[in-house]
């Protein structure tokens, strides 16, 4: 009787481990999409190239960019850190 007593008892301790590192788990998976400090976006800019202004709009970064060779729109998603769309004009 005593065996079933200490069997039910790390029974109950494992279960209590399992079911913590299921919650850790599903933590971790719904914070992913989100903008994580981990996705941040790298965007080189050419030299004497200047941000002229940026704005967020529905999850997305849009910047204003003046380079030598003229103007630059560009597209990141914040939730991956990618950059999605570029547009370039003339000078």
């Amino acid at each position: 009787m005593s065996g079933l007593i200490v069997l039910a008892l790390l029974g109950v301790v494992w279960g209590f481990i399992r079911q913590s590192q299921v919650l850790m788990a599903a933590r971790a998976h719904k914070a992913a999409p989100v903008a994580a400090p981990g996705a941040a976006a790298v965007l080189t800019l050419a030299p004497r190239a200047r941000i002229v202004s940026a704005s967020t709009d529905a999850g997305k970064l849009v910047l204003h960019v003046q380079t030598a060779t003229g103007g630059e729109v560009e597209i990141i998603d914040l939730a991956t850190g990618r950059l999605t769309a570029q547009v370039k004009t003339a000078p």
